[in-house]
């Protein structure tokens, strides 16, 4: 999709950022700002700042910031083309098309996308009502209510109930309009092996939906449930899950169970909590902790790593404390490291898994384990000595096991420092000799670190920034000097903008003040999307400036008088300050004229130090600092 960059401005700006952000974030009005919790991390007291005539966001505790765009983008994992397509559907803005036959064909995925989503929407609705409706749907409600899931936990993950007639929800759909091949591909139902008709794919289950990371359900999990009273035992085992086929909508090893409801608390711990079952993430979400999610009845898979990845840094396995669960712990390892994600275990009694464990000992043991959680490598390397016993062996065996631990491993001091530490569990003294049997795993060459191009850009030009900057801190009356201009921006018609610039030391903001007075003067205000779109543009700013800048767009300190007042005075001091520089100087030049002997040239330069001399005493805090003495 190719967007002007007119039409990005005008959806830009005619998107309300409190609106919003305020979807997300409960804002409070401070000043001329809003206040709230940073929805990109965990915080208890409010850094997170939204500037509404700005058009800007910035949170002082993890630094995230931005417009519009860039919000989308962070919270939902989005691109930038997306984002600008979701805000100009939500301002009402229709993006010109360029391209008429590729508008049609994204039209008509689009459109047989929106309508599956419906199908699967309809379905949910179903099932959820059959849960209070149907004569069975009790089996179900006794299943929720023995796990302990409260009425506010079934709705919030939308648990149903599927009916055990074969077509219920078959003629349901075609009464609400929709074709039965539509419903086959959405994976609701199943077409007859004679080819006479469809039933449906879940029959008899507890139903649990499944989001996409935007809370569309593009599939279904269904867990069996005890036969009916009255009917026959089925004549073989039933699986005990039943999962959606994969489809236009649904691709499982994509996505997590729960990711919907875990995404705003994902962002803001910056940690994931990742267990096996759907069960295990509705204890865990209901024991407070609604940053868990868990994988679709699959191995987990490095899609599903990066997809925690546009959301934390760090995730937390909570897997069966059984030999099924270190194996799983064992296989997560390498992916998790292979997406850039630290990794470490809360390791659960034998026997137990998350939802048994909650049920039993209750949040603050779960917490207990949290806290408690080691790195993925020392779990496993402990696990391994314990399942090993004493036999020569096993031991020998259980070792080699560990390869592939210590090559996931992405830092070759803590990749030296496992091995020691493998060498002193197993008490085997030659370190050499434990090497060898890890030969598998202690690769000498580096093992690659997460591709860069994987990530989402933070903004649309954060893929192509420049060589870093670096110069001098700018003191701090110049950043309040500046700040004064940005607050009140009549000043820059009122203060011919040379006479300030002219005494600035720092160059960031010498630079910084140009472009917004270039804005000012064709848009009357300083708007901070695009201001930050300029500095970037130049290359010549400093970061420490941009983030500067990035904070103080969000927090206005001066009203107008107050500006007005504040520039005077400061132009005064710098004026002063300048007057310093030039007569420490013309210091310097003239010693060295008396040391070089040109006694004219020194005399010379003495005037015209004095002259400084007399000009800064005439300086004071009454004078007027806005026009500088020539």
């Amino acid at each position: 999709m190719q967007v002007s960059k007119e039409k990005i401005d005008e959806i830009r700006d005619r998107t309300d950022i409190v609106a919003l952000i305020g979807d997300n974030v409960a804002l409070k009005r401070v000043g001329a700002s809003f206040k709230g919790l940073c929805p990109f991390h965990g915080e208890k007291t409010p850094s997170f700042y939204v500037h509404p005539a700005r058009q800007m966001f910035h949170c002082f505790g993890c630094q995230a910031s931005g417009d519009v765009y860039t919000f989308v983008m962070r919270l939902e994992g989005r691109p930038f083309p997306e984002a600008v397509r979701i805000l100009a559907e939500r301002t009402g803005i229709e993006i010109p098309v360029e391209d008429e036959r590729e508008e049609a064909r994204s039209r008509q995925v689009r459109q047989k996308k929106e309508r599956l989503l419906a199908v699967t929407d309809a379905a949910a609705g179903y099932y959820l009502k059959m849960l209070a409706e149907h004569p069975n749907g009790g089996m179900a409600a006794l299943e929720i209510e023995q796990r302990g899931v409260t009425h506010e936990t079934r709705d919030t993950y939308r648990l149903g109930y599927a009916p055990n007639g074969w077509d219920g929800l078959t003629r349901h759909l075609k009464e609400k309009g929709f074709e039965a091949r539509e419903c086959e591909e959405a994976g609701v139902i199943v077409p007859r092996r004679g080819g006479d008709g469809y039933y449906d794919r879940f029959r008899h289950r507890l139903m649990f939906p499944i989001a996409d990371v935007h809370g569309h359900i593009v599939a279904f999990s269904g867990r069996i449930l005890p036969t009916p009273p009255g009917e026959a035992e089925p004549a073989e085992a039933m699986a005990k899950y039943v999962n959606s086929p994969e489809g236009p909508l649904y691709h499982k090893g994509e996505l997590l169970f729960g990711v919907h409801v875990a995404r705003v608390p994902l962002r803001r711990d910056g940690t994931a909590l990742l267990c096996e079952g759907n069960f295990d993430v509705l204890a865990i979400h209901q024991a407070g902790f609604p940053n868990v999610v868990a994988p679709l009845g699959t191995a987990f898979t490095l899609e599903q790593a990066k997809l925690l990845r546009r959301y934390v840094h760090r995730v937390i396995l909570i897997f069966d404390g059984d030999k099924a669960g270190r194996k799983a712990v064992a296989a997560a390892y390498p992916i998790l490291s292979e997406a850039g994600l630290g990794a470490s275990v809360a390791a659960l009694p034998k026997g137990e898994d998350p939802d048994s464990f909650v049920r039993a000992k209750g949040a603050p043991a779960l917490q207990h384990l949290i806290d408690m959680a080691v790195p993925v490598a020392q779990h496993l390397i402990d696990a391994a000595y314990e399942q090993a016993g004493n036999d020569p062996a096993q031991r020998a065996a259980a070792i080699e096991t560990l390869g592939p631990v210590l090559k996931a491993v992405d830092s070759p001091v803590e990749r030296r420092l496992y091995l020691e530490r493998i060498a002193q569990v197993f008490q085997i003294g030659d370190v050499r000799a434990v090497e060898a049997q890890l030969k598998r795993g202690l690769s000498a060459a580096p093992r690659p670190r997460r591709n860069p191009s994987d990530q989402v850009p933070e903004t649309p030009e954060e893929a192509s920034t420049g060589p870093v900057i670096r110069t001098a801190p700018a003191p701090a009356l110049e950043k309040d000097l500046a700040g004064a201009y940005l607050d009140h921006p009549p000043l820059f018609a009122s203060h011919p903008l040379e006479n300030v610039v002219s005494l600035l030391t720092s160059a960031d903001l010498r630079t910084i003040l140009r472009r917004s007075a270039d804005a000012v003067g064709s848009r009357g205000a300083v708007d901070g999307p695009r201001l930050l779109e300029q500095i970037a543009a130049d290359g010549t700013v400093s970061a420490a400036a941009r983030r500067w800048l990035e904070e103080r767009l969000v927090i206005q300190t001066f009203d107008g008088p107050g500006a007005e007042q504040f520039v005077r005075t400061a132009m005064t001091l710098l004026e002063k300050q300048a007057i310093e520089r030039e007569q420490q100087r013309l210091m310097k030049s003239i010693l060295e004229a008396f040391r070089e002997g040109d006694t004219e040239r020194a005399e010379e330069l003495t005037r015209m130090r004095d002259e400084l001399f007399q000009r800064a005493k005439k300086k004071g805090p009454g004078d007027n600092a806005g026009e500088p003495n020539p």
